[in-house]
């Protein structure tokens, strides 16, 4: 594409070719400076009206020419919760699972003195929830070496079908996998907080073997959890995801009941179809 001469056309034909060349080169590097310059003026006026009420600014930074808002009138309403909204209250656990009831019967009128008789159908009740003292249940499998009474080779026996054998057991277990999956905490806080919480002397490279027992014991629930979000409706979401020195793509499911997420190295729809299905 031919451009226009920066000269008008009769003074532009008077000069040689090569001079015409040398002052679209000139005229080319002054345009983009001038480009240049006039974004960085406009961000420098953009800056100019950056207020504590349109951007990160703290409100010691405004001028004096900046007018605040004006503060609101009082609504008249008390402070704290407002009539018409539900009620948010601690569930009260029923009489019959309460492990010790005290009745705190008045014995004088608090007006005339007299002595007060009766039982009252239903107090207000005040309940105290604890938990209980950590004590570590530790259970043995002693494995016993016998001889032959022929050849003298010993036998050893082995683990009674169910006990795991990675050395704790399925409540410590889940509880680490918690910590660790839903709750965040590094391996370390994992095995800081079996010690200091639990009083079981976790140890800091037995966490990833915990977190993989829990997660080889969740395939089944997971498996049909997938199923059933391949059968209904849902939004689904693709964002990037930082994986140890490489970059990942986290695809989420949403339907109704249940959330599917999975992580793969590709931003291909290989991913959406494990989620979602191949239709």
């Amino acid at each position: 594409m031919r451009r226009e001469p920066p000269l008008p056309k009769e003074l532009w034909d008077r000069i040689p070719l090569e001079i015409q060349a040398a002052l679209r080169v000139v005229i080319a590097g002054y345009e983009q400076r001038s480009a240049a310059l006039a974004a960085q003026v406009a961000a420098l006026q953009g800056q100019l009206q950056q207020t504590s009420q349109n951007s990160a600014r703290p409100p010691s930074s405004d001028g004096p020419q900046v007018k605040r808002k004006p503060p609101r009138p009082p609504s008249g309403r008390q402070r704290g919760a407002q009539p018409g909204p539900p009620l948010y209250q601690r569930v009260l656990v029923p009489v019959a699972e309460v492990e010790e009831v005290m009745p705190c019967k008045p014995t004088h009128c608090r007006r005339c003195g007299g002595a007060l008789q009766g039982t009252d159908p239903q107090p207000h009740r005040h309940p105290v929830i604890e938990v209980p003292p950590p004590v570590p249940q530790v259970k043995e499998d002693h494995w016993q070496r016998l001889p032959g009474a022929r050849c003298g080779i010993t036998t050893c026996g082995t683990l009674p079908p169910g006990v795991p054998a990675l050395g704790y057991g399925p409540r410590l277990a889940s509880l680490g996998g918690l910590c660790s999956g839903a709750y965040r905490m590094s391996k370390r806080r994992v095995a800081n907080c079996c010690t200091d919480v639990l009083r079981v002397p976790l140890v800091l490279g037995e966490v990833c073997p915990v977190e993989q027992t829990v997660a080889t014991a969740l395939d089944l629930p997971v498996q049909e959890a997938r199923t059933d979000i391949q059968g209904q409706d849902a939004n689904v979401a693709e964002t990037p995801w930082r994986q140890p020195q490489r970059r990942a793509w986290l695809w989420v499911v949403v339907p109704q009941g249940v959330s599917g997420f999975c992580l793969r190295a590709a931003r291909g729809a290989k991913g959406l179809g494990e989620l979602v299905g191949a239709e």
